[in-house]
């Protein structure tokens, strides 16, 4: 039998190591219970450091994309609210366009003028909006504003370049010709004729067709080109009779003339009217008087409107890679030329539209990885379909002049607010601005979805971690208890055998 010696230090001998660890075990005990974490690395975990690595990994995927949905949700949604502020802008001045709104002023201009002027303005504020320096409307060049100033798109940038305000002038000009829309009206004894310029070109009036109400009066197209239409005069029409010519305009309206014979010195004199002369001969010189105040008439009114709108189309459809058509001038009244786009004209007039213009769709100009294989689009260029239109429209109502001098003035006014206010409409396959409210409103559909399910799935996963690699407050503290128990009765009996010696044992 071995009897252990016990004296100052003995103890420490035989298992010298257990105060130590159960000091160290205490320590973490109580690092666990202030961090409430199991370990401090993943080494420390064991067999479970698969599972925290796994998760800990799908859950900083899910953080990334929800940070990404966080930051895009404020982009669509200034974006949704810009667009809807523009279909506000345009249902406005369409609602003002639609009503008789004309008034003489001292500017020429009526007051819904003024606010499609204003509106242009807002329009351009809007398609201008930017969150942390991203241009929301540029498409991929996200940090380049996408318009030019209004004063620039409007009156040109005064070192060459022109601005909407020129192209409608030149074009104005180029389909007014001499007065009657690049058109004659000749008669030679009992016959009219209504014909096209000789050189064929696409400014100005383009007939159509002519009818007659009476057999009297008798019509003939030469399709051409160029067009040309005679009216005989085979015997004196009655009172009442009419003729009617149908012209087409360079936006691809069309406009009729309808003009009503009249009794000699029987009633007052009426626009499209034409006297009865006394014979057939006096008839047609009757006739082509009233075919040439028409068309003049037609000419200032319906076609200046009409050319507004085509310079305007070409003007906001320019862009860096194609810019605007420009009639080759001047002189613009007499061009034959059509509209173009080359040369000196390549350089000559204010883009403004600054941004990428790809000719891939606007919305995938933009995109935010929503899931690990969704990804949402939600791009938008100013020079989309739907913009151009409204913005053509602002320019058109806030360039005219109508003064009160002019006797016509209404007329040509009702002439431009009838197009205005059928282009706002968004007729026919045109792009509208609510297609692009629901695309956006799609993307922001996509996105919610996303966000609540990783929303679900981040919990889950969160529990599931926690389980892992988090602790019980409770349970640690009742080993923190026992552990303090036993190092208490460790050190007792330690304190008592230290005091041991052979005598006392003995």
């Amino acid at each position: 039998m071995t009897i252990t010696a016990y004296g100052t230090g003995a103890y420490r001998a035989a298992k010298p190591n257990n105060f130590v660890s159960s000091r160290a075990e205490l320590d973490d005990l109580q690092r666990q219970l202030d961090t409430q974490q199991r370990a401090t690395s993943y080494g420390d975990l064991g067999i479970d450091r698969r599972v925290s690595l796994d998760v800990n990994g799908k859950l900083s995927s899910i953080n990334s994309w929800l940070d990404g949905i966080g930051l895009a949700d404020v982009s669509l949604k200034l974006l949704t609210s810009s667009v809807e502020n523009f279909a506000k802008l345009t249902n406005g001045t369409r609602a003002d366009a639609s009503a008789d709104g004309y008034m003489e002023t001292s500017t020429g201009q009526s007051p819904p003028q003024i606010l499609a002027q204003e509106k242009l303005k807002q329009t351009l504020d809007l398609l201008d909006s930017s969150v942390n320096g991203r241009y929301l409307f540029s498409g991929k060049t996200s940090d380049k504003q996408p318009t030019a100033t209004f004063n620039e798109i409007m009156d040109g940038d005064g070192a060459g370049k022109a601005g909407v305000k020129q192209l409608i002038d030149e074009r104005q000009q180029a389909d007014l010709g001499s007065g009657l829309g690049r058109l004659s009206a000749t008669v030679a004894a009992a016959t009219v004729t209504v014909a096209e310029e000789a050189v064929a070109h696409p400014y100005g009036f383009k007939i159509s067709g002519a009818t007659s109400s009476s057999a009297a009066i008798t019509t003939t197209l030469t399709a051409g080109p160029p067009a040309s239409l005679a009216v005989d005069v085979a015997t004196l029409p009655a009172a009442g009779d009419k003729v009617t010519f149908k012209l087409t305009l360079p936006d691809g309206t069309q406009e009729e003339i309808v003009l009503t014979a009249r009794a000699a010195d029987t009633e007052p004199l009426m626009p499209n009217t034409f006297e009865i002369g006394a014979d057939v001969n006096a008839t047609a010189a009757n006739l082509q008087v009233a075919i040439t105040e028409a068309l003049g008439k037609e000419a200032r009114s319906s076609l200046s409107a009409a050319s507004a709108q085509v310079a305007a189309q070409n003007f906001f459809a320019g862009s860096n890679s194609n810019p605007p058509l420009r009639v080759p001038g001047p002189p613009y009244a007499s061009a034959t030329l059509p509209p173009t786009n080359t040369g000196a004209y390549a350089t000559s007039t204010v883009i403004w539209y600054r941004g990428e213009d790809g000719t891939d769709p606007a919305r995938s100009t933009a995109t935010v990885q929503v899931d690990q294989a969704q990804t949402v689009q939600m791009g938008a260029r100013a020079n989309e379909e739907a913009f151009r239109i409204g913005l053509a429209q602002f320019a058109i109502m806030a360039t005219e002049t109508f003064p009160a001098s002019d006797t016509e003035s209404k007329v040509r006014y009702q002439a431009m607010t009838d197009r205005v206010s059928e282009r706002l409409g968004y007729g026919g396959t045109v792009q509208k601005p609510t297609e692009i409210v629901t695309d956006l409103a799609s993307a922001q559909t996509a996105m919610a979805s996303a966000k609540e399910r990783h929303t679900t799935t981040k919990s889950y996963l969160t529990t599931a971690l926690e389980g892992v690699e988090n602790v019980k407050p409770e349970e640690v503290a009742m080993q923190i208890l026992a552990l303090q128990n036993r190092l208490q009765a460790s050190y007792e009996v330690t304190s008592t055998l230290s005091r041991l010696s052979l005598t006392n044992y003995l």
